[in-house]
């Protein structure tokens, strides 16, 4: 017989932006929690000067042009 997968599905979206103008420099996504902590741990110790990271929106943004 098969097994199924067990669990939730993971996914952290993250954006790295630079702290002066705001702007998202790079997006990034996580597919577990160990990787995304990793980074964390990463970023905190290399403390990149002048960029920041936040919670990326998971949903599609939609732009309307007139």
């Amino acid at each position: 017989m098969g097994r199924g997968r067990v669990g939730t599905k993971y996914k952290e979206v993250i954006e790295l932006f630079d702290e002066k103008t705001g702007d998202a420099v790079r997006i990034l996504c996580f597919r577990n929690s160990i990787a995304f902590d990793e980074f964390l741990k990463g970023f905190k110790a290399m403390r990149y000067p002048g960029y920041g990271w936040r919670y990326g929106d998971k949903r599609e943004k939609k732009e309307k042009h007139e």
